[in-house]
């Protein structure tokens, strides 16, 4: 016990007056005289001034006194400071609010970067205010002389300058007269404590006006979050995401290792220490090697076109820059200036800086010259995972000027279309048309080859291993002199240059830490992260490196190698150009498959290093077999070997425990490292439907959270990595108790998945979703559409469907699921969530283009014939010879009848089985499908049968993809359920959900709509224990839905009242019309009497529903007895608190 009582705190109603020289303490009994020693030895009063009376904290009635203490151990006693004592409302409490301010000196946070507040842009005073200020200072105080760059910074120093007193003048007299009246009423505590009768005079209009005062704050502050929750919580998951994150522990760095010593640094000194030391050697450029550099440059083998070039230099127009300044992200932190975007329109747009920024931006551009607030920046650092002292695991995001983000902003557009022609199709980061998921699906294309051909066919099998390597701080480490020399080399013009060059470089940094700011660090090399600009020049700048693994004959790269033997194989088969590489900005992965080949690239790596400062964290990169076992042969084991030895990295492989991840896409080679995957997947789903199951919202309001915050994360992973059923069967089950939230009677969760305007709730079906995802890759592979894919990526996939199912088209296993029969495919392999989307549409019309006969002799034989049932006599249907035949093995094509003939017995391969066929036809047991005669001679083509593909008169292929998921949702026939209800019209439910409504009226309408509210009768039904009677305990009559909110006579008293009291029409209550009203959502029949009250009849509906429901049920659980003068005297409260937010502006 002694060894806390220095940092100890007492705090409460202590119900004794401790202050000796107050009349109470001198007359009481009982004085606990062992605790006041305590007190006296230990600890410090908080509140009270030694030898000085204690300020009352306790009133009622007359009788004031001082009963509240706080009292500090001797080792906290000196952090304290800033005593309050003051009055609140008699009607809340009748205490004092005592509050003091303890500063633990762990982590204390300063003020930061002064900001302004976006939304005084909306104010209309603060507007005019800028405007006339600025007008004056230009017109003024501003010295010509001066340049352009000079004249805008004091433009935004006044605007600083402005927009301060704006704030400070504009905190409302109701605050600043709480804090005079608070004043007032201790002044007159301290004049008059000893005379009672005078207290009584003076204190009770202090008090009232106070009590009065901070009665309207708490009823504006309930207000403002009762009308933010009415109308964002079910809209808006981001709302309700904001409300429970806490971002403290994400922003507040408790200690941090000093990267020289090593030493803990926990106050703020050391700490600003640390990290200035930290980032000025970050920002420090190492020499590079002038040879490495040239090496470097001479892997460059395109070039900018003097067109582009010409583009790029081309002057800045003035409308470019105002709707620059307009786009304003809802989160966007300015920086050193603190103007955001916001209040830099309003600059932007004043007439008297128009032609000012105008120069600025395009003097940036040819002489690259910028505002000094442009070169001086703020950083902010972000934990990524590991130790959270050691700050090589935080990412340093730069705070950067809106008005230069707006410029480049600008030259990014200009350069990123330029360099996507330029830049190699294998970096697939930060460029228009290309996708993460590409290099994703290419990876697991590439593995599931490499596993069936190690284990098919072994004999021509050779290993690879795939090296994902761990760039070090890759855009912070970038040097100067490297990235200039690489963009004139790529024919960048030199002003460009120039300008960029100057712009990133030489630049004035400050490191944020805990709101402390540390000294000026020269950043000498480093693309700032931030930028807009930045993810494009990164990848100009580790262009050549790639371009050196590409254009390398040393390395040969990954080519799709046979799954079967040469005598197996039916199509001939060209294996397209290897890969070699693929990136994603600096996220690298490589393929080799010898020692030699793994020491090339090793030098490849040092060249780079040396020419651009890069730096490759060995210990963080991550090797593995891409068929995921052992390396058997002598240059695979070689490969382990030196991976393990010589560059310490970490070899994975089947026997290796849990899994991996590229490019945020798992990574596993048995069951096992899968089943750790999954089952973190489940836990994260589960603590966060944990989470937001806490929030009162409705189904449709837990649908919107599902689909945003909680599954948004999986469909990155299943647009490319197929998961068992069973996983997503769990998934599937989570979220609908997630939704239902144990209501009862359960509504048909398929009935979740349907669109909200034909009464679902728009909840996002997993396996409807992971197929409309495949339509990215389908479109492309039928439709012929080959520039939405990188080159590269479209053979390498194509080839595989045709190596994988040994078919002489790529089509043919998508539409054909007979042509999958000889597919050498691994369970979930990559092409299982394509194969399911295609197999659930089917052809739906007539044949407006048949298929050529080249085509149709290419089709699976089974393909020719409508679906039959097997009988006896078609059993030989089933085996496998006829399942691999095609067309062509049976039949030919008679030009002259146009129609299928078939083969002589010595052309067929199974003359058996020929026989039984043509006995099957004549027999009427088969028969054609009807795109099989009357076909014309060309090539090979399978767009008819895509084209034939149609859903409701609509082509599939060609609907938007947002229309896709309830399409495959549709060709699912989906069991909703008996209950469910299709009478409301698509505008009916749009109103039912555009509604604002509280979220348990809206489950309740919900329910009642689908016929599945909670009552006696439904209890009863289903045989519940609980439910002994289907009467109503009020009437005796039989409970349904319609008499337990309306019919019953109790609940009519409600409905009858309600009606007299707020509706001009109709004044009585007709159960049945109320009971139809609320089943088809049809309530214009009904007029609101009252206008001063603003609520709509959905208003009054919803709130007479819900009351009744709430009352109803507080006497089935709580034993309260339903008193209808009760209910409707809740129903008139409720009512004007919803008019009180319908007046309450934003």
């Amino acid at each position: 016990m002694p060894n806390i009582l220095p940092s100890l705190l007492i705090a409460g109603d202590m119900n004794y007056c401790f202050d000796n020289a107050s009349y109470h303490h001198s007359h009481r009994a009982g004085k606990p005289k062992q605790f006041m020693e305590f007190l006296n030895t230990h600890f410090s009063d908080c509140l009270n001034p030694r030898n000085e009376p204690h300020a009352y904290t306790f009133k009622r009635g007359s009788t004031m006194s001082t009963l509240d203490y706080m009292f500090a151990g001797q080792g906290i006693a000196s952090k304290m400071s800033d005593a309050t004592n003051s009055f609140l409302r008699p009607e809340w409490t009748d205490h004092a609010l005592v509050t003091k301010t303890y500063t633990t000196g762990l982590t204390n946070c300063g003020k930061g970067i002064w900001r302004a507040n976006p939304h005084l842009a909306k104010n209309p005073r603060y507007r005019q205010k800028l405007a006339d200020e600025i007008e004056r200072f230009v017109a003024t105080k501003l010295d010509y002389n001066l340049s352009a760059q000079d004249k805008w910074d004091l433009i935004k120093r006044k605007t600083k300058q402005v927009t301060i007193n704006f704030a400070r003048h504009h905190d409302t007299w109701r605050k600043a007269r709480i804090k005079a009246l608070q004043s007032e009423r201790n002044n007159l505590l301290r004049c008059y404590r000893n005379d009672i009768e005078c207290l009584k005079l003076l204190l009770p209009d202090v008090e009232g006006e106070l009590s009065k005062l901070q009665q309207e704050i708490v009823e504006i502050q309930m207000l403002k979050a009762g009308r933010r929750w009415l109308e964002q919580s079910e809209k808006s998951p981001g709302y309700i995401k904001h409300t429970i994150d806490q971002r403290v522990d994400q922003r507040t760095i408790a200690m941090l290792k000093h990267p020289s010593t090593g030493e803990a640094c926990l106050d703020t000194e050391t700490k600003l220490n640390a990290a200035e030391s930290f980032y000025q050697d970050l920002y420090t450029e190492e020499p590079i090697d002038m040879d490495c550099l040239n090496t470097m440059l001479g892997h460059i083998d395109r070039t900018v076109s003097p067109e582009d070039a010409t583009m790029i230099m081309e002057p800045i127009d003035y409308d470019d820059i105002l709707d620059g300044a307009r786009r304003t992200p809802k989160q966007s932190s300015p920086g050193l200036d603190g103007i955001g975007y916001e209040i830099l329109y309003l600059l932007v747009s004043h007439p008297s800086c128009r032609d000012i920024i105008h120069q600025i931006f395009n003097d940036a551009v040819r002489s690259a010259k910028f505002p000094k607030s442009w070169q001086a920046s703020c950083i902010i650092i972000l934990h990524k995972k590991g130790d959270k002292s050691d700050l090589a695991n935080y990412r340093p995001i730069t705070l950067i000027a809106a008005d230069c983000k707006v410029f480049t902003r600008i030259m990014n557009s200009r350069v990123v279309q330029v360099a996507n022609r330029i830049i190699t199709p294998y970096q697939c980061g930060f460029l228009p048309g290309r996708y993460i998921g590409d290099h994703g699906m290419s990876l697991q294309v590439i593995m599931d080859n490499a596993q069936s051909a190690s284990w098919r066919n072994p004999s021509n099998f050779t290993a690879y291993a795939g090296i994902m390597l761990d760039n070090a701080k890759a855009y912070d480490r970038v040097h100067p002199k490297y990235l200039s020399q690489v963009l004139l080399k790529f024919g960048f013009p030199e002003a460009f240059v120039t300008c960029i060059t100057n712009l990133f470089f030489d630049n004035s940094i400050y490191v944020n830490v805990n709101g402390f700011l540390t000294g000026a660090i020269s950043q000498r090399r480093g693309i700032r992260q931030g930028d807009s600009i930045s993810p494009v020049l990164f990848n100009l700048a580790i262009e050549p490196f790639l371009l050196s693994i590409v254009n390398n004959v040393n390395l040969t790269g990954y080519s799709l190698q046979h799954v079967k033997l040469p005598h197996q194989i039916q199509n001939p088969w060209i294996s397209p150009a290897p890969i070699k590489v693929l990136a994603y900005a600096d996220d690298v992965l490589s393929f080799v498959k010898s020692q030699d080949e793994l020491v090339e690239l090793q030098d490849r790596l040092r060249v780079y290093n040396q020419a651009s400062n890069a730096k490759i964290n060995y210990s963080k990169s991550v090797a593995f077999p891409l068929h995921g076992g052992k390396m058997k042969d002598t240059d695979g084991q070689q490969v382990k070997r030196y991976v393990t030895t010589q560059l310490r990295m970490k070899w994975y492989d089947s026997h290796s425990t849990g899994y991996i991840k590229y490019l945020g896409y798992p990574l596993w080679f048995a069951n096992h490292q899968r089943d750790v995957f999954v089952s973190e997947l489940l836990g994260n789903i589960r603590v966060m439907t944990d989470i937001y199951g806490s929030r009162k919202v409705s189904l449709y309001g837990k649908a919107n959270i599902a689909n945003t915050l909680i599954l948004s994360k999986l469909w990155h992973v299943i647009r490319v990595v197929s998961l068992p059923q069973e996983v997503l069967k769990k998934i599937k089950s989570t979220i609908y108790q997630f939704v239902m939230s144990g209501l009862f009677p359960p509504l048909k969760a398929n009935s979740f998945f349907l669109p909200r305007d034909q009464g679902g709730l728009g909840l996002i079906d997993i396996g409807a979703q992971q197929k409309s995802l495949q339509f990215r890759y389908l479109r492309v592979f039928l439709l012929g559409n080959h520039g939405r894919l990188p080159g590269f990526t479209y053979q390498l996939l194509t080839h595989a469907l045709r190596l994988t199912n040994d078919v002489a088209h790529h089509a043919l296993p998508l539409l054909f699921p007979s042509a999958r029969y000889k597919n050498t495919l691994n369970g979930l392999h990559p092409f299982l969530s394509m194969f399911n989307a295609m197999d659930i549409c089917s052809l739906h019309r007539d044949w407006d283009r048949r298929p050529t006969i080249t085509t149709i002799m290419s089709l699976p034989l089974l393909a020719a014939f409508n679906p039959f049932a097997v009988t006896t006599d078609l059993e030989f249907m089933t085996k496998d010879s006829v399942r691999r035949s095609c067309i062509r093995d049976f039949f030919a094509y008679d030009l002259a009848q146009h129609s299928l003939q078939f083969r002589p017995r010595s052309e067929c391969p199974t003359p058996t089985t020929l026989n039984k066929v043509r006995r099957a036809l004549a027999n009427h047991q088969i028969s054609f499908q009807r795109f099989v005669n009357h076909n014309n001679a060309g090539e090979m083509d399978f767009l008819p049968f895509v084209e034939s593909m149609i859903y409701q008169q609509h082509p599939i292929f060609k609907l938007p993809n947002r229309e896709l998921r309830f399409v495959m949702l549709d060709m699912a026939n989906l069991d909703v359920g008996r209950h469910y209800s299709n009478q409301l019209s698509k505008q009916q439910w749009k109103a039912f959900y555009k509604n604002t409504m509280h979220y348990s009226a809206r489950n309740l309408w919900y329910r009642m709509i689908h016929k599945q509210s909670s009552n006696q009768l439904a209890m009863a039904q289903r045989n519940l224990k609980h439910a002994a009677s289907d009467r109503c305990t009020l009437c005796n009559e039989v409970e349904d839905a319609q008499h337990l909110l309306i019919s019953c006579v109790h609940k009519l008293d409600v409905w009858d009242s309600s009606f007299n009291e707020f509706l001009s029409y109709p004044k009585t209550a007709d159960p049945q019309l109320i009971y139809n009203s609320i089943m088809h959502f049809k309530l214009k029949h009904y007029y609101i009497y009252n206008y001063d009250l603003h609520i709509t009849i959905y208003d009054l509906f919803a709130t007479i529903m819900r009351t009744i429901w709430r009352h109803h049920y507080q006497q089935f659980y709580n034993l309260i007895p339903f008193n209808a003068i009760q209910v409707c005297r809740h129903i008139r409260t409720e009512l004007l608190r919803l008019s009180n937010l319908r007046q309450l502006s934003h």
